[in-house]
């Protein structure tokens, strides 16, 4: 019975080797896949804070509207839009 079991023990696995070659591949997949979506992630971090800016110049623009509408309206000098 000892015998069995180190002939078995010395048997390799006939699929092993492209098996560690799959797996190799995999991992370096893998690596590429997580450089691109940490680049992917700072490019969308650029833009949200370009986007940010636009925010707020928009909502300044906003106020100063609504701000000159009704001043403009109290004041009775507002003229009907062409």
């Amino acid at each position: 019975m000892a015998s069995n079991k180190i002939g078995l023990e010395n048997m390799e696995n006939p699929h092993e080797e492209q098996q560690k070659m799959l797996l190799g591949r995999i991992v370096s997949n893998v690596k590429k896949l997580n450089e691109v979506l940490e680049d992917m992630n700072s490019r969308i971090q650029e833009i949200n804070e370009y986007n940010r800016d636009i925010v707020i110049l928009s909502q300044f623009w906003s106020n100063y509207s609504r701000n000159a509408t009704f001043n403009l309206e109290s004041m009775q000098k507002l003229m009907e839009p062409m």
